[in-house]
């Protein structure tokens, strides 16, 4: 009876096999990416000739606080820097944690249905792009930071969502 409670409680990384065993490497390869997604120049805005600027996705963050636009902040803030970074480490947490893989399950159906708002932050980049590229700047150059959060958001939904499978197909097995 221990064992079956034991085998039941297990983490997901030594239930999984196969190409699944990397799940939690991608995971954390996707907060590598988060970070250097943060910190790396996302674009060069050229104004001119001989004014050009680069922007960081904290920086951009950071200006908006000071600027006082502070909804805009929250809103960045929350969607680009702390629910991605939260994600990750609750995917992390369940994927080597021992747990019932039922209640892992939920919780990794909820952080699926949630990571969709994460693709939010891509837009919005996006629709900075566009709205830069329409106002008086001269030149916009994308960097590797757009690149690097967007891998990021996409690799960690990725990883989630093969997690959820597995833990229901635990769930189906116990």
């Amino acid at each position: 009876m221990t064992s079956q409670n034991e085998k039941r409680s297990r983490s997901l990384a030594a239930s999984a096999k196969g190409a699944d065993r990397l799940l939690g490497f991608g995971l954390l390869f996707a907060a590598f990416l988060l970070v250097a997604g943060w910190l790396l120049p996302m674009m060069t805005l050229s104004r001119f000739v001989l004014l050009s600027e680069e922007v960081s996705l904290l920086r951009g963050v950071w200006e908006l606080a000071r600027e006082g636009e502070y909804f805009l902040f929250i809103l960045l803030a929350g969607f680009s820097v702390l629910f991605p970074a939260l994600k990750i480490v609750l995917g992390l947490l369940l994927w080597y944690g021992a747990a019932e893989p039922g209640s892992k399950a939920r919780w990794l159906r909820w952080l699926d249905f949630l990571g969709r708002w994460s693709m939010l932050d891509v837009f919005v980049v996006a629709l900075v792009v566009v709205a830069v590229k329409v106002s008086l700047i001269d030149d916009v150059e994308l960097h590797g930071g757009v690149y690097a959060f967007t891998s990021a958001i996409l690799l960690s939904m990725l990883c989630l969502r093969r997690m959820e499978h597995l833990a229901e197909r635990l769930t189906s097995s116990a």
